[in-house]
């Protein structure tokens, strides 16, 4: 186990409709093939749905929400719009599709939608299966959120739902407010010349970031994001020590919760558990997009980390004996930025034309980075022991 080199699938939008590529993939199996389905940000049309029966070549069949068919509770419009992480899987007798869309009040929620078939039709529940957290900084327009859902289906037919609680787009603001009024801290903890102008750059329009929508401040703060992640050993422990940053180091930790689905994919069953955090430094203020598999009799999870808009986003693992955990993590993430391709992230698991499992991932083009940008769907294949996954060439 360890090098295989990546196999691109898919690097061009195959639909007109489509217009960012292909984020977030979710890769199932099905019995003629294989389906997939991917995030569209702002796009009149919400989650593609291809088809593969070879893992090669690929047919786009539509969408889970064409324009005009988006649930009753979503914002939908250009700019307006936040469609993310679709996940699809084959519960029973029918097909649930997990998703995040953004609520008419600005806050990330995650939805479930229901259909016969991969192709639909599809008819989610009519509300938000979880909505938005708790609103973390009054007077900032920033409140809390859900994103990154992700079915999961025991042997048993247990059915469980991972999901992230959406807090680091929350504290750049608060950040750049508290450097507005300490200057002093600047220096404190950034140490490069550059970085320390970007903070003060941030620091200087964070009144007006707060009044504008949520991608226009995110955009404007994402300098002061990637300055933050490249100083981030010395960011996050002065900050731990800083005297008025409690809320801002509270909001860089983005929790993984899991809670079983009840049996009509409507409601919950049994309590909410947070099983993992981000706590490692290449993980910088996340971990989002989880997925689970069952592998040699146990749990393995792949998880992204870090800013998905840099290359030094990838992609961790952890292992555990039940979907609640414990898990124990990998220290190192299996998945990161090589020449050809930048910010490897949010993977999915299939079974390949071999039948032995295959890891599924978006990547961007080097330098080409961002929100709305392009992401091709990569492959390679995974080999597991009891302890250990690694990467085989397939």
């Amino acid at each position: 186990m360890g090098e295989a080199k990546w196999q691109p699938l898919i690097t061009k939008n195959l639909s007109e409709r489509s217009l960012y590529g292909y984020g977030d993939p979710a890769v199932s199996k099905v019995d003629d093939g294989w389906i997939l389905t991917a995030t569209t940000n702002d796009a009149d049309d919400a989650f593609p749905i291809l088809h593969s029966s070879d893992l090669k070549h690929w047919e786009h069949r539509g969408f889970i929400f064409p324009e005009g068919r988006a649930p009753k509770w979503a914002a939908t419009g250009k700019r307006v719009a936040d469609f993310w992480a679709p996940e699809m899987a084959k519960v029973g007798e029918e097909y649930w599709t997990a998703f995040t869309a953004r609520q008419k009040s600005n806050a990330l929620a995650i939805g479930l939608a229901h259909a016969p078939t991969p192709f639909g039709p599809w008819i989610d529940n009519g509300e938000p299966l979880i909505t938005g957290g708790e609103v973390l900084y009054p007077g900032t327009a920033a409140s809390g959120g859900v994103i990154d859902s992700h079915i999961f289906v025991d042997e048993d037919g247990s059915t469980y739902l991972f999901w992230k609680n959406d807090t680091n787009g929350l504290w750049p603001r608060p950040l750049a407010g508290l450097l507005r009024d300490h200057p002093e801290l600047i220096e404190r903890l950034f140490e490069r010349e550059s970085d320390r102008r970007t903070a003060a750059f941030a620091a200087a329009v964070q009144p007006w970031a707060n009044s504008r929508r949520p991608m226009e401040r995110f955009f404007l703060m994402q300098p002061l994001i990637e300055a933050a992640l490249d100083n981030w050993p010395r960011v996050k422990p002065a900050l731990v020590d800083c005297g008025h940053a409690e809320r801002i180091v509270e909001a860089m930790r983005t929790p993984i919760h899991a809670r079983r689905l009840s049996r009509d994919g409507r409601s919950f069953a049994g309590d909410e558990h947070i099983v993992l955090a981000n706590d490692l430094d290449w993980e910088g203020h996340l971990i989002e997009g989880p997925f689970v598999t069952k592998q040699n009799g146990r749990y393995w999870m792949l998880y992204a980390g870090n800013d998905f808009s840099t290359p030094a986003y990838g992609i961790g693992v952890a292992v555990a004996d039940h979907p609640f955990g414990p898990w124990q993590k990998k220290a190192e993430p299996l998945l990161k930025s090589v020449r050809e391709w930048w910010a490897p992230g949010h993977a999915s698991v299939a079974p390949g034309r071999d039948g032995r499992p295959q890891l599924f991932f978006h990547a961007f083009f080097p330098q080409r980075c961002g929100y709305n940008a392009f992401r091709a769907l990569l492959t390679v294949g995974l080999e597991f022991t009891n302890e250990e996954v690694g990467l085989r060439a397939i």
